[in-house]
């Protein structure tokens, strides 16, 4: 089982979708219950993002659209740190 499928069956209420998106400034992104994440990362980068908006999900309610809100960038903080500190738990490193 690959890590991906472990974090799909972990979160069974979450659809995921593998998008093209050429801008590589772009990752991903929740909406609902659609995670949609960048194909043209590699496997590394495409679990950190999966991990960021797991916890988005878990943890955010309100709406984190304007980017240029402190509340926002906050929020954007704690969901890298969180994917960044759970990726080497994922990875049994």
């Amino acid at each position: 089982m690959t890590d991906l499928e472990k974090l799909e069956d972990l979160y069974p209420e979450l659809r995921f979708w593998s998008i093209d998106v050429p801008n590589p400034h772009f990752h991903g992104q929740i909406d609902g219950h659609d995670v949609y994440v960048n194909s043209n990362d590699d496997d590394l980068t495409q679990l950190k993002t999966i991990l960021h908006e797991i916890y988005h999900h878990e943890v955010d309610y309100g709406d984190l659209s304007n980017s240029k809100k402190t509340v926002v960038l906050r929020e954007e903080g704690y969901a890298t740190r969180f994917a960044e500190r759970y990726l080497p738990l994922m990875l049994n490193i």
